[in-house]
């Protein structure tokens, strides 16, 4: 579980968001980021009980740099105020499906699917739903899957993606740029052990949409 000090250590970052300041307490930092380590192997744990690619994945490899590219950004703040970690076979930077956990004092959310991919990689989900419509309906529009995800989220086009007629019987998944479905979490809630077998109910209902993209891009 998140501990109160971590929680602490990122709160000051965000008023303090300086590298003076945080090399001055990079011993704090290093031991809220390592407790949220700890946290994502709890979570791979839990998650290979119902899904078997993410064993052998270890912890480090799924970890965001707490650091922020600001080349291109008018937010000029060096470092990000949450730590997060993308969970999925072979640590963070594969090409694929898998889940993803977001902490901060004052946000937390679970995730799941695919946030932008790759032309090739969206080209070929996009193909596997036209060619099993019925299969990635039965995913996304199941009665479960609604009441806890509201539906698919992410990024889309306004209109049809190149190539694909605008009233194509699909059109309303294809314009899709992301597949992913998020839960927001109580931060307080991190903060105790029912945490884990919370994520664990969660993510396994993410399971069928991480398997349909699978699918899609072996």
């Amino acid at each position: 579980m998140i501990t109160q000090s971590t929680f602490d250590f990122l709160s000051e970052l965000k008023q303090n968001n300086t590298r003076e300041w945080y090399h001055a307490n990079k011993d704090t930092y290093k031991e809220a980021f390592g407790n949220f380590e700890d946290l994502v192997a709890m979570l791979l744990h839990t998650i290979a009980e119902f899904d078997d690619s993410v064993i052998g994945t270890e912890p480090k490899d799924c970890l965001f740099r707490i650091y922020r590219d600001i080349r291109f950004s008018k937010d000029k703040t060096p470092y990000k105020s949450w730590f997060g970690a993308a969970m999925k076979q072979g640590g963070r930077k594969e090409i694929g499906s898998g889940y993803y956990v977001h902490v901060s004092p004052t946000q937390v959310y679970l995730a799941g699917g695919i946030w932008h991919p790759d032309k090739d990689t969206l080209g070929m989900i996009r193909d596997h739903i036209v060619a099993w419509p019925n299969k990635f309906e039965n995913v996304v529009l199941d009665k479960t899957f609604l009441k806890i995800f509201d539906g698919l989220g992410g990024d889309q086009l306004k209109t049809a993606p190149r190539g694909i007629p605008k009233d194509h019987p699909q059109i309303q998944w294809l314009r899709h740029k992301d597949h992913i479905v998020s839960v927001q979490i109580e931060p307080e809630e991190i903060l105790t052990e029912k945490f884990i077998k919370k994520a664990g109910k969660i993510y396994k209902n993410m399971l069928p949409l991480n398997q349909f993209i699978t699918d899609a891009i072996s």
